[in-house]
């Protein structure tokens, strides 16, 4: 069962928190990224996918036009690989009828651009990122990439 989740939701918070855990092994926020964080508003939608009333994967989205960025996209460790990202996201743009396209940046040395691509996004930009840095390494800049996919209505 896919719920629309306030952000401060517990259990959203909980899974968030596990899951990015991980990657800040990989990579973690710049100053200018929690400068940006501590100042930024909250318009993103929050979304959880349920499976037998325990929470397993959460999303964040925001429309801007036509284009719906997906944030934050988090799936607990025990239900990957297991098509819960394929669901909730197609679920999710069912939401947003008037999005053509649906856009997601992440960090290319976690290797989450390869699963982007698993679900049919294309790399269409690459760049040093100002937000984030590598963790080991004291000033390496991580690579950030936007894929985008087409949504057939």
């Amino acid at each position: 069962m896919i719920e629309r989740l306030p952000s401060t939701d517990p259990s959203l918070i909980a899974l968030s928190n596990t899951v990015f855990a991980e990657l800040r092994n990989i990579y973690r926020p710049t100053v200018l990224a929690q400068q940006n964080k501590m100042t930024s508003t909250d318009d993103w939608t929050y979304f959880g996918y349920y499976l037998e009333q325990r929470l397993v994967a959460v999303a964040s989205v925001k429309l801007s036009g036509d284009t719906l960025h997906l944030s934050a996209l988090a799936v607990a460790s025990t239900s990957r690989r297991k098509g819960v990202a394929r669901y909730l996201i197609s679920e999710v743009q069912k939401m947003f009828p008037h999005a053509n396209q649906i856009s997601v940046w992440c960090v290319e040395q976690t290797g989450n651009v390869n699963v982007f691509e698993s679900l049919g996004f294309k790399v269409v930009e690459s760049v040093e990122s100002d937000y984030f840095e590598l963790t080991n390494t004291s000033d390496e800049k991580a690579t950030e990439v936007r894929l985008e996919r087409k949504l057939v209505k």
